[in-house]
């Protein structure tokens, strides 16, 4: 079984690793923000992802996606976010909890 120490590393590893974001509006990828990633008291990854007003008018988000520093997808979420033009940006979380299973 891998000790604490060894998912403490693995979580570092990710939170290192992933490098950037994009958010999908209609057919149309935009690049966001990683605006921090760090390890929560309770032990889960947290990446938050900062969707600014680059696009213009009101927008509904379907999707999410995780990059990391080789610009492979790492992860993604389907979502319904709707944004009024007038409002400032979204902060989006993904937030993973990395377990070992013994089988």
């Amino acid at each position: 079984m891998l000790t604490t120490t060894a998912l403490a590393s693995i979580k570092d590893h990710m939170r290192k690793m992933v490098v950037s974001a994009k958010y999908k509006v209609g057919s149309t990828y935009y690049t966001a923000e990683i605006s921090n990633a760090q390890v929560l008291p309770d032990g889960r990854l947290a990446i938050d992802v900062l969707i600014d007003h680059s696009v213009s008018g009101n927008i509904t988000i379907t999707e999410v996606q995780l990059y990391d520093v080789n610009g492979n997808l790492w992860a993604k979420k389907a979502e319904s976010i709707s944004r009024a033009d007038v409002q400032e940006g979204i902060l989006y979380r993904f937030a993973f909890t990395i377990t070992e299973e013994e089988t």
